[in-house]
């Protein structure tokens, strides 16, 4: 009884401190030496494992944005510990994938690193955990109506998104790959049409709205393959985190639809699948004269090669005072991401981290359009050292719960899967990239909702004739 007068439950504030006081007593083993830096990996990697499977079993099997963010967090960031742990790595805290010259950073350097690392995603967990209730799939009765105008839109829109992937994916091929992307973004987007580049801002939110609104399964899987097979172009380009973090978020919207306990072997086969998948854009991307034959499974070096993104706040840790002064200036240019092309003909000191990072570490690489993702650990740390990731982290770990709750409306859950897959990103991304998109999702939702007062209008003028006869 005492845990009902308590919020989020007794059981889960003993469960939060435990987890705390363990983080507390690692990094004071660490700074009196008695762990070293490799065993501290070993610790951190151990703790976010153990969220990941506390996420899982705390959230109905996953049903929360905290349980993926928690889960992308520790592929991206601590991708290498998991290949150190397997004998593929010998220095995880290394920078060397895109530095010529490979460099270990310090031991108070590298114990920030962990620290910031294992403190984030515990302060993530956190107020998830503490708030945590179990809502009820999102009634469809007000928003059935919406679907076949949503269907209309789809479907109309479908092959103009084939016709610009394709262009795009016909373009790149004829201008030196996949790193055209970064070299001329500008050039590559003026190679479609710009009335072609805004009518396929409609399709991904009409397919979205599909997918949170729909409950008939043949209708609903009709439509996926249709919207991943005019995605095929997007892949061979070599464009993976999108992709992936659509189908994470589909996943979540699925879950969030029913009451089905989830399989965990379907999970396990949809994460094997992903990363088969990234291995082969991989491949293709980075030697364009291969192809899909030539690809060779090595799931451990693909991961290995997602936890690059720790180089970013190793960078930004080890070289703070140089970086530090962008940290504003970095948050503010993220908010016309999904507006303005980011390559390296716009680029200026202090605009991007990943840029200024990639400059830093291999100027010669970046001006061939090679570099870095980003890392809003990166950010957090530049902006006020350690206490702002701890506190920060909060702040994100109260929106994953917001989130979540509002996932129980559905036309809420529409919203919030248009934003989930950049926020699920944010490990290898910008702090308030997702803010953009969702500025660009408000411009689009503004032209569907436009869109839906023409429909009605122009059904009701189709009925009313029929009315009058009778």
């Amino acid at each position: 009884m005492a845990a009902s007068f308590v919020p989020g439950g007794l059981a889960a504030a003993i469960e939060i401190c435990a987890l705390f006081a363990l983080l507390s007593m690692g990094a004071l083993g660490f700074v009196l030496a008695l762990i070293d830096v490799e065993e501290a990996v070993v610790l951190t990697l151990g703790l976010l494992i153990g969220l990941d499977l506390l996420a899982w079993k705390r959230f109905n099997q996953g049903r929360h944005p905290c349980f993926l963010l928690l889960c992308v967090l520790t592929l991206f960031q601590a991708g290498r510990f998991l290949a150190y742990i397997a004998g593929v790595e010998p220095a995880p805290l290394r920078v060397g994938s895109i530095s010529p010259f490979p460099f270990d950073i310090s031991r108070a350097d590298a114990g920030t690193v962990l620290l910031a690392l294992a403190l984030s995603a515990l302060c993530i967990y956190a107020p998830c955990r503490w708030s945590y209730r179990r809502g009820k799939p999102p009634s469809d009765d007000n928003i059935k109506k919406y679907l076949p105008y949503l269907y209309l839109l789809f479907y109309s829109t479908l092959p103009v998104q084939l016709f610009k992937n394709y262009k795009y994916y016909q373009y790149i091929q004829e201008h030196g790959g996949y790193l055209q992307f970064w070299i001329n973004h500008g050039a590559v987007a003026s190679s479609v049409p710009f009335l072609v580049r805004t009518v396929v801002l409609i399709n991904l939110p009409a397919f979205i709205g599909i997918f949170a609104f729909e409950r008939r399964k043949r209708r609903l899987y009709v439509t996926t393959g249709l919207y991943f097979a005019s995605s095929v172009f997007t892949l061979l380009m070599g464009l993976r985190s999108g992709f992936s973090a659509m189908v994470l978020t589909l996943w979540y919207v699925a879950a969030m639809k029913s009451t089905k306990r989830s399989r965990v072997v379907a999970i396990a086969s949809l994460a094997f699948a992903l990363v088969i998948v990234g291995g082969m854009i991989q491949t293709l991307r980075e030697d364009t004269s291969s192809s899909l034959s030539e690809y060779t499974f090595a799931p451990l070096q693909f991961v290995k090669a997602q936890g690059n993104s720790l180089e970013v706040t190793s960078t930004a840790i080890k070289y703070r005072q140089e970086l530090a002064p962008h940290a504003l200036s970095y948050l503010w240019n993220e908010l016309q991401d999904a507006f303005v092309p980011r390559d390296v003909q716009d680029y200026a000191p202090g605009k991007r981290l990943s840029y200024d990072v990639t400059v830093l570490l291999n100027p010669v690489a970046f001006s061939r359009g090679r570099g870095t993702a980003g890392s809003y650990l990166a950010e957090l740390y530049l902006l006020g050292g350690i206490g702002a990731v701890g506190l920060f982290s909060l702040l994100i770990g109260t929106g994953l719960h917001l989130l979540n709750r509002a996932s129980s409306n559905a036309l809420l859950l529409f919203v919030v899967a248009t934003i989930l897959p950049d926020i699920i990103l944010l490990p290898r991304g910008g702090l308030l990239g997702w803010t953009s998109e969702l500025l660009r999702t408000a411009v689009s939702v503004a032209l569907l909702w436009s869109g839906w007062q023409l429909y009605r209008f122009f059904f009701w003028l189709t009925q009313a004739p029929l009315q009058g006869n009778t």
